[in-house]
């Protein structure tokens, strides 16, 4: 059973907590408020659904029809709106608004709930594509989304999934079978984020700001893609905005000391190729070395279509967006997440002692000092951007 999974392997896909016939599995958070399976004995008949649709004890083999070699592309979208107001280039966006054109379809992805915590929701209505959109640097909690889709699936309802790869091998896991109604996008992922670090940088901010949180925008633009920020907007009119290099969450997610990424991250199954969605999205860092006139500092999403599906999914979208043809040698260099795990810094059990102890810009300054050599290279930093000189990752 499920019981019997490595717990450092386990991604919290949900699957496993989808397809129990007896409701005796809940998802439970550990110390970092990542989800696990936990069962209930009591209401247990031993089917072992749990352990055959889990994607880290079945050794599930990569689709078939998955190109071992992606085709790649430089992409933004050609309505400034959308690409200023997304993460890279705004191609989910587009991808999603051409896909629901057609009618009985459904897009699936994360969204902010009330609490400002994130969880993936179905919906087939193209005002909700905002929700959607942008990046969300915390793990979603996927509650019965997988089922909810199988019964669309089953009623021949077209549904767009969209997560990490581990959520998207998830999801074809639990479903056990081919749909040929079904579309899947991942993201080149670094690691999924503790929901209990995040929650705990917002509280810190709403005691500083003394309010509500209004919205949360992470790789927010307002210094440019390149330099990206993360802005949090409070209910009295205040907002917190710090770039890449001096944000409290970032410097604990893609600095050198990595704290809160799940430990499945750290040994993840689905990087390199063939990749497990039919489309895979990034941002193209380091293109504008060599190719400035497409690196306009509003966004440049690196687009790697996997399959037939997902060659069928862009090509639908080619008249509402500005596409580049590229190869993976030049996609590689800005994309160590795309062949490379992270890993977690030793002190993390120290980290979550303290996290309950320091408010969120006190506990990164302990753990993720700056050095003379890293203040003397963020001074450096700050007078190229004072005098407009771009400065790639």
């Amino acid at each position: 059973m499920i019981d019997s999974l490595n717990k450092n392997k386990c991604t919290g896909c949900s699957a496993c907590y989808n397809i129990c016939p007896k409701d005796a599995i809940k998802m439970k958070g550990d110390r970092a408020e990542f989800l696990f399976p936990e069962i209930d004995y009591d209401k247990c008949i031993k089917c072992n659904l749990c352990e055959k649709v889990c994607a880290s004890m079945s050794n599930q083999e990569c689709l078939e029809d998955r190109l071992r070699e992606p085709i790649v592309k430089a992409a933004w979208s050609k309505d400034e709106n959308i690409r200023i107001n997304s993460t890279s280039g705004g191609l989910f966006s587009e991808l999603a608004k051409g896909f629901m054109k057609e009618k009985e379809t459904f897009v699936v992805g994360a969204i902010y709930n009330k609490e400002f915590l994130v969880e993936h929701y179905i919906t087939n209505q193209m005002k909700d594509l905002e929700l959607l959109r942008q990046s969300k640097y915390v793990q979603s909690d996927k509650k019965n989304v997988f089922s909810e889709i199988k019964n669309l699936l089953n009623k021949n309802k077209r549904v767009l999934f969209v997560g990490a790869p581990c959520e998207v091998m998830g999801l074809y896991s639990f479903l056990r079978k081919k749909y040929e109604n079904l579309y899947t996008i991942d993201f080149l992922c670094l690691g999924t984020n503790s929901p209990k670090v995040y929650r705990k940088f917002l509280e810190t901010l709403k005691e500083k700001y003394n309010s509500k949180v209004k919205k949360v925008w992470f790789k927010n633009k307002t210094y440019g893609w390149n330099l990206f920020s993360t802005k949090v907007e409070f209910e009295n009119g205040k907002s917190y905005l710090k770039d890449r290099k001096h944000d409290y969450f970032m410097r604990g997610y893609i600095g050198k000391n990595k704290f809160y990424i799940r430990e499945c991250c750290t040994q993840c199954q689905y990087k390199g190729f063939p990749r497990i969605a039919d489309i895979s999205l990034g941002d193209f860092w380091g293109l504008g070395r060599k190719y400035p006139e497409l690196d306009q500092d509003k966004g440049t999403s690196v687009v790697l279509i996997n399959s037939q599906k997902g060659k069928f999914l862009y090509e639908s979208i080619l008249n509402n967006i500005n596409s580049y043809d590229k190869n993976i040698e030049e996609a590689l260099p800005g994309n160590f997440a795309l062949m490379n795990s992270p890993k977690l810094d030793e002190r993390v059990n120290e980290f979550y002692i303290d996290i309950d102890k320091m408010p969120f810009d006190k506990l990164i300054n302990k753990y993720c000092k700056y050095t003379i050599k890293d203040k003397l290279r963020l001074i450096k930093s700050d007078i190229k951007n004072f005098f407009g000189i771009k400065e790639y990752l």
